[in-house]
């Protein structure tokens, strides 16, 4: 056998660098559409958790003629609570109430606190609202 008739099996420096030029860009595009993902699956655990506590509301409200004006009378273990209850804690939900109104806000924090729909709010009317964001109310409680 000659030597020409033999082939060299592997890739070539050009062919490598092609290669991860083409991985960095994939990863370019999809590592932020996947962080804007996760984010919005938090916040949806937020306004579930302010929808929740609004129903409480209203069920102490037609038991009591009166909101609860702390989240204890509400069978929460305390005054604040952290969503979600177990983990990396992402929203503080607060209540602020009187014997005829309430609102209710969940304050990012942590890894969630630059999040572009800020804080989130409800009230015993059943308005909807954000506070320190760059989106509009109606992308937020989408």
């Amino acid at each position: 056998m000659s030597e020409k008739s033999k082939s060299i099996n592997g890739f070539t420096l050009i062919e490598l660098m092609i290669t991860v030029v083409i991985v960095g860009i994939i990863a370019a595009i999809a590592y932020p559409m996947y962080t804007n993902y996760v984010r919005q699956a938090h916040r949806t655990t937020a306004k579930t958790a302010l929808l929740n506590i609004a129903s409480r509301e209203q069920r102490y409200y037609s038991t009591n003629n009166v909101y609860a004006t702390s989240l204890t009378y509400l069978g929460y273990a305390s005054t604040g609570l952290n969503v979600p209850a177990n983990g990396t804690p992402l929203y503080r939900i607060s209540l602020a109430a009187a014997a005829t109104h309430f609102t209710i806000q969940a304050t990012p924090i942590g890894p969630q606190a630059n999040d572009a729909c800020g804080s989130f709010t409800l009230n015993s009317l059943g308005q909807k609202g954000v506070s320190g964001a760059t989106n509009s109310i109606a992308q937020c409680w989408q």
